[in-house]
């Protein structure tokens, strides 16, 4: 008998309450133990559907192995294509049988499996995880059928400005880093990609040790521990794969140009970023989105509105598990491109010595709040939550955490956190166009 423990952490949020930033939206969150992992889930009574993440962490395309670039892609796609048991034909006809999917997807640093069903289907649905999991075919004429699409695909995405803009980064900033390889690398080596290389990568990184498991909705707890137990038992037991190094933004901190003919200029700036585990990392989204925020914040009201030098401007942070980065984007005419650099410099140094105004903090924190209580629309983006958590190493109640560290921040705060934070003269400019 399989032996777990439940830890149950309950949120409940009064409708009334002045000081409650998400309007009395309620969630249940669990902690479930089985075999070793952790599951979160969600639960919700009278849904009817479920949905479930295994998420491989470190599994994603930064492991793709040198002269072979391209194979995680190609595995997440090909995974399902056929199985020892079933073909294609047969999957398909399974999945409308019980009404259950299963799709793969991939980012640089993870693989993540989702499936979703009938809150009456969970076992039929472990039936089709397992099967394309642990016994995809990757037959041969699937896969030169899937490289030939992903060639074509690729050679198109290669005829836009935004492409040229990403390889000018890659080559300057990422260099031979995994994840800065480039687009003609992934055309040119994907051919190397065989079949038993799919099947060993799969079973090297597909590991009972960085497999994280998250579900949401009508869930029937006895029913997930048995399957989510017995498909553990069935992956190899350990996680040895050699990461690549982290990387930081470094001098010089210069302009750096590509040629593209459109009459649009795209324009980057690029700064070091932060990583999830940032002493203010909630203050700093709060500032950026009084930096970039549409309608409402400084950059859209100065270079948009004010100036009309373009139709959008915005800023970021990205955050991956060996790089991250801050950045603002937006375009501009050609002939328009040195004022617009200049003007969004200004705007940096105003802020930076003046801080945002109250008002622009307090109308940002309530529209973050307001965006993050609709970011719970469906069991996919709450379980697709409950995954992101557990990479980042964020304890089970962080919905509660993050909501009162937003709502009691002050204006000193943000502002305070910024001005630490950004540094006038370490961005880097990129510009491509005509």
């Amino acid at each position: 008998m399989i032996k777990f423990l439940v830890i149950a952490f309950t949120f409940f949020f009064c409708i009334n309450a002045e000081n409650d930033p998400l309007g009395g939206f309620n969630v249940v969150f669990k902690e479930l133990v089985v075999g070793g992992k952790t599951i979160r889930i969600s639960p919700f009574k009278g849904i009817g559907v479920v949905t479930i993440n295994l998420c491989f962490k470190n599994a994603g395309e930064k492991l793709d192995p040198k002269d072979k670039e391209g194979l995680v892609s190609l595995l997440a796609k090909s995974m399902g294509e056929s199985t020892e048991s079933r073909s294609k034909e047969k999957l398909q006809a399974y999945s409308r049988e019980h009404n259950v999917s299963v799709s793969v997807s991939t980012t640089d640093d993870n693989v993540t499996i989702t499936g979703k069903c009938p809150s009456k289907k969970l076992h039929e649905l472990f039936i089709l995880i397992e099967d394309i999991l642990l016994h995809s075919n990757f037959k041969v004429e699937d896969l030169n059928r899937i490289k030939k699409e992903s060639i074509s695909s690729t050679k198109q995405s290669m005829q836009n400005p935004d492409h040229h803009l990403e390889e000018l980064i890659n080559h300057t900033v990422l260099k031979n880093h995994p994840y800065g390889t480039s687009q003609q690398t992934y055309i040119k080596s994907l051919k190397n990609v065989s079949p038993d290389d799919l099947k060993n990568f799969k079973k090297k990184y597909f590991t009972q040790e960085n497999l994280i498991v998250s579900a949401c909705g009508e869930i029937d707890e006895d029913v997930l521990l048995k399957e989510v137990g017995a498909l553990i038992t069935k992956l190899p037991k350990d996680f040895k794969a050699q990461l690549p190094q982290d990387i930081k933004l470094s001098a010089p901190f210069e302009k750096y140009s590509g040629h593209f003919p459109v009459p649009q200029t795209l324009i980057h700036f690029l700064h070091e970023g932060i990583s999830p585990q940032h002493p203010d990392f909630f203050a700093l989204h709060i500032a950026i989105g009084c930096l970039s925020n549409a309608h409402t914040s400084i950059l859209w009201k100065r270079v948009r509105e004010e100036k009309g030098l373009t139709y959008g401007i915005g800023a970021g942070f990205s955050m991956k598990d060996h790089y991250n980065s801050f950045h603002i984007a937006t375009s501009t005419k050609t002939k328009n491109v040195e004022e617009t650099i200049q003007l969004i410099k200004n705007i940096l140094k105003e802020v930076y010595e003046n801080g945002f105004s109250d008002e622009l903090v307090e109308v940002t924190k309530k529209s973050f709040l307001g965006n993050y209580k609709r970011s719970f629309a469906s069991t996919s983006h709450i379980a697709s939550r409950l995954t992101n958590y557990q990479l980042y190493s964020r304890p089970v109640d962080f919905h509660r955490i993050l909501i009162e560290k937003i709502s009691s921040l002050t204006p000193e705060q943000v502002n305070e956190a910024f001005k630490k934070f950004l540094k006038l003269d370490q961005f880097k400019i990129f510009t491509v166009g005509e």
